[in-house]
């Protein structure tokens, strides 16, 4: 059955959109890794992107990537290290020299 969204109304007009869910849904099982593979597919078909992090040290890496490139910034490693031990990690012994 399908649905209209409206994508635009106003007084005088509506412009709607016919929308189909998709059918694929299915009634056999699933594994847990099989729906982790499959959520991530999705999220990449909507345009996030996979980062393959498996430790702690890569996702402090990512985070501070991340709000560098947000705001422009380069944190240089003692700003970061305060930074992050007091505004993220609330932890002030976390960031250790490398």
């Amino acid at each position: 059955m399908p649905y209209f969204n409206i994508v635009a109304e106003s007084n005088k007009n509506t412009v709607v959109t016919e929308y189909e869910p998709v059918k694929n849904r299915s009634d056999q099982y699933q594994s847990e890794a099989a729906l982790e593979q499959e959520f991530i597919h999705i999220l990449c078909d909507q345009g996030y992107t996979y980062l393959p992090i498996h430790a702690e040290d890569d996702l402090v890496a990512n985070i501070r990537a991340g709000l560098e490139e947000l705001n422009n910034y380069q944190f240089t490693d003692s700003e970061w290290e305060r930074f992050f031990g007091n505004a993220i990690s609330m932890y002030q012994g976390y960031c250790r020299k490398r």
